[in-house]
């Protein structure tokens, strides 16, 4: 995935919750402000955005309901992993992708390696 990509997950952890999570299966809560984050970026649908990244199984987005189930590889993704990147900072993120293999290059996202600084 693109640098601008990791950028667009940075920007939408803050608009999740988590609401239940058994291995290989959570269920997120999404919060008011991701219709804004949606308004930022109408050419994205985020299910068919979150599922191309790799150990993911199957998303389900419930809008009436305002929640996501992803399904997940649980032998790619630890469970505790999931608790890690929704509570992550952003200069955080690169090394929680890396972690489970979903990005190899961590210095091509950002302008300024050193200072962790998004491109």
């Amino acid at each position: 995935m693109s640098p601008d990509e990791w950028r667009r997950l940075a920007s939408l952890l803050p608009h999740l919750r988590l609401i239940h999570h058994v291995r290989g299966r959570l269920r997120l809560r999404l919060r008011t402000g991701v219709s804004h984050w949606l308004a930022q970026y109408p050419d994205v649908v985020p299910e068919a955005w979150l599922a191309r990244l790799p150990g993911i199984a199957a998303l389900r987005l419930n809008k009436a309901a305002a929640s996501l189930v992803i399904e997940y590889d649980a032998r790619r993704i630890p469970p505790q992993w999931w608790e890690c990147l929704l509570h992550s900072r952003d200069e955080a993120l690169p090394d929680l992708l890396a972690e489970v293999g979903l990005i190899v290059d961590r210095a091509h996202l950002f302008s300024h390696p050193s200072e962790g600084v998004f491109a």
